[in-house]
């Protein structure tokens, strides 16, 4: 069973990811200096999008969502709903292989081919990703230690030209526009979505909702930090220019025996990356162990057989970009209103009850 301190390794580590590269850039370049403002709605959101999991959770302590939404919907509109949240967490799955192998070629590897750097990302996952959730929590808490490493040398990047004054002036966007934002934050910050699936395995369940606030809380204050040194590192005309600013604004930074910190800081960040596959992975084997009944370890195994097959498909910028638009609005639907709609139909079931 699930301890607290493993289940706030097991959400922060679901929950940073790509976001830590691209989530400046994104923000920056929608509303400027008060992109941070926008974070903090998206936190808040997320805060009370984490209430109403935790309470459809709670419905039913010893099911997760795939066996909860048979019993809510029937065992018809219960399974195509589990089908559907399969192929969401296996085209999430794909952009993410997608995306982080792009950033791979275009920093380090450029000669290695795309299936490559994926098959290498896939089997690190799946080998994680097979074994039960405890021991993949514990992992978690371990690798989870290099985040300090990344705190560490982005407060050397303060002795560097910053200035405070590009956080300036407060507030200077439309409100609409600032709100408008923070969609794309709020993709960011998911992962938390993994307590509709791990409910059974907590040990103290009714202690969720805290351990879940309070990693949210962690990730959110994280990506603040990222984002404000982003935004008094870079001019806004530098801003136009860098996807990933993080990997530029450590590129500048260099010591008497290490250069390069960009490349250091990518090793490293595959590794959060890969934690995040592997939620993905998990969440969904775990529905096509209840759809098909076969084993998890199996279905792990299938669902990355799926991954590797689509990651050798050539896929042009313009259907990447698609994609990841798509998959803004499909988070929003996935975690947000399907959720909210079990959750009302429960407790009406009760009530009627």
């Amino acid at each position: 069973m699930l301890t607290n301190k493993n289940l706030f390794f097991l959400i922060i580590q679901a929950q940073i990811g790509i976001g830590i590269l691209t989530l400046p850039y994104v923000l920056y370049n929608k509303v400027q200096q008060d992109a941070w403002i926008s974070l903090l709605i998206a936190g808040a959101l997320s805060q009370v999008v984490i209430v109403i999991l935790v309470s459809l959770s709670k419905v039913s302590l010893k099911e997760n969502l795939y066996e909860l939404s048979s019993k809510l919907l029937g065992r018809f509109l219960g399974n195509a709903l589990n089908i559907c949240y399969v192929l969401y967490f296996i085209t999430y799955s794909m952009l993410l292989l997608f995306l982080v192998s792009d950033v791979i070629i275009t920093w380090i590897l450029h000669r290695t081919p795309q299936w490559a750097i994926i098959l290498l990302i896939l089997l690190a996952a799946s080998y994680i990703a097979k074994e039960h959730l405890l021991t993949i929590s514990k992992s978690f808490l371990v690798f989870s230690l290099l985040f300090a490493f990344l705190i560490v040398t982005i407060f050397f990047v303060y002795v560097q030209d910053v200035h405070f004054g590009r956080l300036l002036p407060f507030a200077s966007k439309e409100p609409l526009q600032i709100v408008s934002s923070s969609p794309q934050a709020f993709v960011s910050l998911i992962g938390f979505e993994l307590i509709l699936f791990i409910m059974p395995f907590i040990k103290k369940p009714a202690e969720s909702l805290k351990v879940l606030s309070i990693a949210n809380g962690f990730t959110l204050s994280l990506y603040l930090f990222l984002l404000i040194t982003c935004i008094v590192y870079f001019s806004a005309d530098q801003f136009k220019l860098v996807n990933e600013p993080l990997l530029y604004m450590l590129r500048g930074l260099s010591f008497k025996y290490i250069e390069r910190i960009d490349i250091i800081f990518l090793s490293f960040w595959i590794i959060p990356i890969t934690t995040s596959l592997v939620t993905q992975l998990f969440t969904a084997s775990l529905g096509v162990q209840n759809l098909f009944s076969i084993g998890r370890s199996k279905s792990v195994y299938i669902i990355v057989g799926v991954l590797f097959i689509l990651g050798m498909l050539p896929i042009s910028n313009f259907i990447k970009e698609s994609l990841s638009s798509l998959m803004t609005y499909l988070n929003i639907i996935f975690i947000f209103f399907i959720p909210t709609l079990l959750l009302i139909i429960a407790k009406l079931k009760v009530y009627k009850g």
